[in-house]
């Protein structure tokens, strides 16, 4: 049986998307879901944080196609201050970069907006020099201890009925210790990894959290030891090569129980 799939826009992941998705197991169709016809699909996919709340009624009619966060952590998630400090609060902070004062003396250190993809609104402060440059802080951002070492990790999981039913973890090796992924500096090379501990953490964050549906964690190796940078509460990116695996755990995970 072929499953049609319905996927937010997205102006690089769609493309993306068509080239490697099965078309013998999946049927997959990009539209804008403000104004989607949903009960022609079988599972609905939004690709950005903006998509999740236009993809919720989905499931007007009972069915189950999209599985999603509540609204109220697509807002946590999406506020990474906010995010840090949830996390901290319930119990993982080892696994949380400081959180600094608004004129940090301490240094690396990282300027990040609360909101915001791809790297945007965030700069990398190595000295005191590069803090006078920068000025003062926008109201809409943080400082936050950086984490050294030139490789990122993005773990993706998906989490249905309470299990993570799909994984898949990708090294970033950036090239250099302090760099900041995203628009204006791209991996040298993205190769797959193990997760190792980090999935036992995201797994106990999610189960702390009562996560539902798709997300990510981008996070660094600090002495063996994960260090959170974020969680997107979406589809990520370097997901799409293996979206086909993703479905069909999807597409599993929703299977009725035979009698």
């Amino acid at each position: 049986m072929i499953r049609r799939v319905l996927f937010g826009e997205h102006s690089t992941q769609a493309p993306a998307i068509a080239q490697f998705i099965d078309r013998a197991r999946f049927q997959p169709s990009f539209a804008d879901l403000a104004s989607a016809e949903f009960a022609r699909f079988d599972l609905v996919v939004p690709l950005s944080v903006a998509q999740i709340a236009q993809a919720r009624p989905a499931n007007f009619d009972g069915a189950r196609r999209a599985v999603l966060p509540s609204p109220e952590l697509v807002a946590l998630c999406d506020d990474k201050l906010a995010c840090n400090e949830w996390l901290i609060e319930h119990g993982f902070g080892e696994n949380v970069p400081a959180l600094l004062d608004d004129e940090p003396d301490c240094f690396p250190y990282i300027r990040k907006s609360r909101h915001g993809n791809f790297g945007a609104g965030c700069v990398m402060v190595r000295d005191a020099a590069e803090a006078a440059a920068i000025g003062a802080i926008p109201e809409d951002s943080f400082h936050q201890r950086a984490v050294p070492g030139a490789d990122e990790y993005v773990l993706h999981l998906l989490r249905i009925d309470g299990h993570v039913r799909f994984q898949l973890c990708y090294r970033y090796d950036m090239g250099t210790p302090l760099a900041v992924r995203g628009g204006a500096q791209g991996a040298k090379a993205v190769v797959p990894a193990e997760p190792g501990d980090a999935l036992s953490l995201c797994c106990a964050v999610l189960d702390a959290m009562e996560y539902e549906g798709t997300c990510c964690f981008n996070y660094k190796l600090e002495d063996g030891r994960p260090q959170i940078l974020e969680i997107n509460p979406r589809f990520g990116g370097s997901l799409v090569g293996e979206v086909s695996a993703y479905l069909q755990a999807h597409v599993d995970a929703l299977a009725p129980i035979a009698p």
